[in-house]
């Protein structure tokens, strides 16, 4: 992991498209082109020295003796200038975000980064953000996430998938026990049946309802009515200054992916924002958003106490949820048990002499027809 300076004032770059190429990725264009044509005229005066007319007497036949070489160093510097354009795009992009948060961060928090930076990068379209030392929160784990340019392959690739954004994530895990349980999450209309689907705690604990106080564009998917009257005073005139950039806000106490088994301790509450990112010229629109979240680290501990009436009912719903889950991995254990046994019995049988394979066959299939007697029986 390689750890990148933040610039302290926000920097808004020109397009990085307008921008003349850097000096190592010109001398390398250069090297390879010279490498080229050397290669081109160490053939051709071989060639000479055996024959008194010319090697190429024309521009075509060089062409079509050399142009497979032509298309593969093409190719290669394509690659190459694809990579350096594209890893400088996303870095800039990354650097003016978190630039933008920085005042944000550094008001709020002890710790701001790790090793005495303010960001970390992770893979040339992946940037880590870490924050800690503040009242009610335990850490906050954040990843700006852009589009693979730097990779070929990958963009050429997106323009026939799912379109890939630009986002950031930041996921705050709170202290446990300083307010009530309960899932709150507040996201588009146009997405949020598919981010409802995606997410375990949402499609678990959670229905979907308007609000009032809310930009039209946005809708809440709530557990109970006094989350939503708690929460929303929070949160929604921020969440509606940026309301385009939003892809979710979400207050759990659940996990966001469904257990494989019933968990030995209590899930971390935490509080997720998600927001798709603007150009670097507009990364202060975000703002708003970021605030948003800043706002819930104190006023959830102060706001966020139901009755105790929807304290019972929330229990109630995890106690429901748990069952669940632990009747599945029961299920589980028996299906890798009834293998481990089927898989015992067949090494046993490999053992057996032919003749005493031949009785365990015909006495196998005596017992299925017997089976299917019964099933016949008790369908008439």
């Amino acid at each position: 992991m390689t750890i990148i300076p933040i610039p302290h004032q926000i920097t808004f770059y020109p397009s990085i498209q307008n921008k003349p190429m850097s000096r190592g990725v010109l001398i390398l264009v250069l090297m390879a082109s010279l490498a080229m044509l050397a290669s081109v005229f160490a053939d051709a005066s071989t060639e000479s020295a055996s024959a008194s007319a010319p090697y190429f007497e024309s521009f075509q036949e060089l062409r079509e003796r050399f142009g497979y070489e032509f298309m593969y160093l093409s190719f290669i510097l394509l690659i190459l200038v694809t990579y350096w354009v594209g890893k400088r795009h996303n870095e800039v992009l990354a650097k003016t975000t978190m630039a933008v948060m920085l005042p944000l961060f550094r008001a709020n928090f002890a710790r701001v980064g790790d090793n005495g930076a303010e960001l970390a990068i992770d893979a040339p379209h992946e940037y880590i953000i870490y924050l800690t030392g503040r009242r009610h929160v335990a850490t906050v784990h954040g990843l700006i996430k852009m589009k693979p340019r730097q990779d070929l392959i990958r963009t050429l690739f997106t323009f026939f998938s799912t379109p890939v954004q630009d986002t950031c994530t930041l996921n705050v895990t709170m202290n446990p026990n300083e307010y009530s349980d309960g899932v709150f999450a507040i996201v588009p209309k146009t997405t949020g049946s598919t981010i409802r689907n995606k997410y375990y705690d949402l499609t678990t604990f959670t229905k979907a309802a308007n609000q009032k106080t809310l930009d039209e564009s946005l809708i809440t998917l709530t557990e109970s009515n006094e989350l939503s009257e708690a929460i929303l005073p929070l949160v929604d005139e921020k969440l509606n200054q940026a309301a385009q950039w939003l892809d979710y806000f979400v207050v759990s106490d659940q996990p966001s992916h469904k257990p494989e088994k019933l968990p030995t301790e209590p899930c971390p509450k935490r509080v997720s924002l998600s927001f798709r990112l603007p150009n670097a010229r507009n990364s202060r629109e975000i703002l708003p958003l970021v605030e948003a979240l800043i706002a819930c680290l104190d006023g959830l501990p102060e706001n966020c106490h139901v009755s105790s009436v929807i304290k019972t009912k929330i229990a109630k719903s995890r106690e429901e949820a748990s069952k669940e889950i632990g009747k599945k991995a029961q299920a589980e254990k028996a299906r890798e048990l009834e293998e481990k046994r089927l898989k015992e019995k067949r090494d046993q049988e490999k053992n057996l002499s032919p003749e005493a394979q031949r009785k365990l066959a015909a006495k196998e299939e005596r017992k299925a027809i017997k089976k299917r007697q019964k099933m016949v029986t008790k369908k008439a």
